[in-house]
């Protein structure tokens, strides 16, 4: 049988949503020490405040219009490593929960690619690997992707997948680390900030039933107290809130960094991000990620954190766009 593994194979690091996950361990398997703090924060991705329209639903951390994933992807190149996109077309399924024939088609062109890639020596980023998250791609087996994903993390086997067996809403999707880049340690810093006011107060694209930046928090807090719930609310906000709270930590944490690299006071920013942490990591504690009971207490003092989250970034935001004046 026709096989290949890469010489170094990345490992997926421990994160709540897996981008960044699978991008810091892509880019630690080449040698480009970065943690996940520096990768949720550069990449642009930690930034972002998003929640669906009328719907508590996983999908929130990462249904974002094609523009934004665009600005993240080319962002996540300041962390080191020119990156090409490789976009082979939708993926659906037929009524049958069976991929059509365009879609096992697109596949069959995908893994062609990528195994151009793993021929290469070089792992791959590829989402929808095995459900709707990203994961890594170190090697073929005959028409199977050898992967690395979030499932070791919850001890489950990282067994292979075939190539039509992803599920990638959105269309497929990979990401090639072709070569090494050279930075400027404080251009970065001043464009991750540039980036992140974009993405963190919403001045970007939106898909119609999502809602992006500080407005979201309201969203989200509307849907926790007015909405009807189902049976994926409990894990749609267990989720969401892990995701949104890993995300300002990480933000809190670069700003400490990109302190030192730029001539701007960024600690009182900083601070006001690890607030926003703290409150939405209380948040977590009374909502955890999985099935469970939502009391409307509990609800209403959620939502009551989200709004004062909300407030805080906002400030947080406008601090930033002080600092962006001035440098």
């Amino acid at each position: 049988m026709n096989e290949k593994i890469v010489n170094k194979p990345a490992e997926f690091k421990p994160s709540w949503f897996s981008y960044q996950g699978a991008v810091q361990g892509v880019l630690n398997s080449h040698g480009v020490e970065i943690g996940l703090a520096e990768a949720i924060a550069v990449s642009g991705y930690g930034w972002i405040t998003n929640a669906m329209k009328k719907h508590l639903c996983p999908s929130a951390p990462s249904a974002f219009h094609g523009d934004v994933w665009t600005s993240i992807y080319k962002a996540t190149e300041n962390l080191g490593y020119k990156i090409e996109v490789i976009k082979s077309g939708i993926f659906e399924w037929d009524p049958n929960h069976k991929p059509t024939p365009e879609s096992s088609k697109n596949a069959e062109k995908q893994y062609q690619a990528v195994k151009k890639e793993i021929d290469s020596d070089r792992p791959v980023v590829m989402w929808g690997i095995p459900i709707p998250e990203y994961g890594i791609v170190n090697g073929y087996r005959g028409e199977e992707y050898i992967v690395s994903t979030y499932r070791k993390l919850i001890n489950q086997p990282d067994t292979p997948i075939h190539y039509t067996g992803l599920m990638a809403p959105g269309g497929l999707c990979a990401l090639k680390f072709t070569k090494p880049r050279k930075t400027d340690p404080k251009q970065v810093a001043i464009e991750t900030l540039r980036l992140g006011y974009k993405l963190g107060t919403g001045d970007a694209p939106q898909i119609p039933e999502y809602v992006l930046g500080p407005e979201a928090y309201d969203t989200l807090a509307e849907n926790l107290t007015d909405e009807t719930l189902d049976e994926n609310s409990h894990h749609g906000t267990g989720y969401t809130l892990a995701c949104l709270m890993e995300g300002k930590w990480a933000i809190s944490e670069y700003l400490k960094q990109a302190n030192q690299q730029i001539d701007a006071n960024l600690v009182d920013i900083s601070t006001q991000y690890n607030e926003v942490y703290q409150i939405i990591n209380k948040c977590h504690e009374i909502f955890p990620l999985g099935p469970g009971e939502m009391p409307e207490k509990q609800r209403h003092i959620t939502a009551d954190y989200l709004r004062q989250a909300k407030r805080i970034e906002v400030d947080a935001l406008e601090d930033l766009r002080r600092v962006l004046e001035a440098i």
